[in-house]
């Protein structure tokens, strides 16, 4: 289902998407889009955090990397705004806010009115369970 990310608020905002574990029956080294989101006017992300409701314990073999995607108004972009690997070592504590590590390119955080931004889950080998979580974007508007 696709959400709005829409405001006439100047300023920082911050935009909540709530996610199932939808990943888990998905075949091996699948990408799954767990959700969407339209943007209605041109925005800049500044951030944006995962919360999981329950621990995700990296590994390597077996991974996901977490990702939010703008796949542009025709749906076929591949810019990645801001991804996290789920590699050994790098986990998700339950009901604690963890920071995806944004693009270094400026041009890759801004989405235009009519862009279509998703978050992905990227399996590697078996993948892993994913908890339920929430997706938070702070944005401005440009």
């Amino acid at each position: 289902m696709s959400k709005d990310l829409a405001g006439e608020i100047p300023g920082l905002m911050t935009y909540v998407m709530r996610l199932g574990p939808a990943a888990a029956a998905a075949p091996l080294g699948a990408t799954v889009n767990v959700d969407r989101a339209y943007v209605h006017r041109a925005i800049k992300i500044k951030g944006v955090k995962v919360i999981a409701e329950a621990v995700v314990t990296g590994a390597d073999t077996n991974s996901v990397t977490l990702a939010l995607r703008n796949l542009g108004a025709a749906g076929a972009g591949t810019t990645d705004i801001a991804t996290k690997a789920l590699t050994s070592g790098v986990n998700l504590a339950a009901d604690t806010p963890s920071a995806l590590t944004l693009s270094t390119t400026a041009a890759e955080l801004l989405a235009a009115a009519g862009d279509v931004l998703t978050f992905r889950e990227v399996k590697v080998g078996n993948g892993m369970n994913i908890a339920a979580c929430h997706l938070e974007v702070e944005y401005q508007l440009q």
